[in-house]
């Protein structure tokens, strides 16, 4: 994280982050929150909650957004 915050990154400490052109997520659990967010993203959170309840799975955040903070 330091190494790219030096080389002009933009550090954002969050499980998934969404910068509006990109969306990125690291490990397994973390890449089914970013699934989720991006079905929240682009067909409500109603759908994503639902889906997210029926895997039996609990969302994890945050969620760091450049159009909203979740």
């Amino acid at each position: 994280m330091e190494a790219l915050a030096k080389e002009g990154a933009r550090v954002v400490d969050a499980r998934v982050v969404d910068d509006g052109d990109l969306i990125a997520a690291g490990g397994v659990t973390s890449e089914i929150d970013f699934a989720l967010w991006f079905v929240e993203r682009h067909f409500g959170s109603d759908l994503a909650n639902r889906l997210a309840s029926q895997m039996e799975y609990t969302r994890v955040g945050p969620i760091w957004s450049s159009t909203s903070r979740t």
